[in-house]
């Protein structure tokens, strides 16, 4: 994950973050929709992050650009196919304890600082848990009166 304000982010890792985080959502959901639209209806489910145009966290401009970008794809998919019987939501997790947090703390050097730190900032006083998102996507799944929705899960961070 790159880090750095807009002025010193490259180009090449902002286009990087949006090939890994927006356009195969794009193209996944433009294979599927016709498919989705001939069964009826059902659900999508994009992930995007608070760090986006939920949170704004320094230092992370080509973080939270693809991320922001997500949830307008999912408000657009949202707005372009509810009235066929689809429902697309976002899912915004905050910190989340997952092999990928893991191997972003490693660089920091002293791995249990750098975890303590994140957990500081936590008004729950600690770390997210991947179980808790998948309560999320089971909720979001079954909800048939939600859609176009960006859903942050982050222990009160964006409070």
């Amino acid at each position: 994950m790159y880090s750095g304000t807009l002025l010193e982010m490259f180009n090449e890792n902002l286009n990087k973050t949006l090939n890994l985080n927006v356009i195969p959502m794009a193209d996944l959901a433009k294979a599927v929709l016709p498919g989705i639209i001939d069964s009826g209806g059902g659900v999508m489910l994009n992930m995007s992050s608070v760090v986006s145009s939920i949170k704004g966290v320094p230092n992370r401009a080509a973080y939270s650009i693809p991320k922001a970008a997500v949830t307008g794809l999912t408000k657009s998919i949202a707005a372009d196919y509810t009235a066929k019987g689809i429902r697309c939501n976002a899912i915004c997790p905050g910190t989340v304890d997952s092999p990928s947090f893991q191997e972003r703390l490693k660089p920091a050097g002293d791995y249990e600082q750098a975890r303590q730190d994140l957990i500081a900032r936590q008004p729950m006083g600690r770390i997210g848990t991947t179980q808790e998102i998948a309560e999320l996507v089971i909720y979001l799944a079954s909800s048939s009166f939600t859609t176009g929705q960006a859903y942050s899960i982050d222990g009160g961070w964006t409070i």
